[in-house]
């Protein structure tokens, strides 16, 4: 989860995906927590993700793979949107199984 609060935080700092491009350090680091994220997400049991259809799995996949495997070709409004909305709803979403576990 902290790979994708970063994310989240780092994407919501700014107005738009077209100000989030023009800060090079903040668009690199969104990019690489929302690949972290993915690789984190892919720990997570095939059944949680099962009961859980709602959230956007393939959509973090897709994007995962784009940055890993085609950098220069991010989708940069895809980016935005995922670290911004999509993160949002995983986080509310993952929070109570997190601090679950925590407890």
């Amino acid at each position: 989860m902290e790979h994708l609060e970063r994310a989240h935080r780092d994407a919501s700092a700014v107005a738009s995906a077209q100000e989030l491009e023009g800060d090079y350090m903040r668009f690199n680091s969104v990019a690489m927590d929302m690949v972290q994220a993915q690789e984190s997400a892919r720990k997570l049991s095939d059944e949680f993700r099962n009961e859980t259809p709602e959230l956007p799995w393939s959509e973090l996949r897709a994007l995962r793979n784009v940055i890993v495997h085609q950098y220069d070709e991010i989708e940069l409004y895809a980016l935005y949107e995922s670290a911004t909305t999509s993160a949002r709803h995983l986080l509310s979403r993952l929070r109570p199984y997190v601090d679950a576990i925590e407890d």
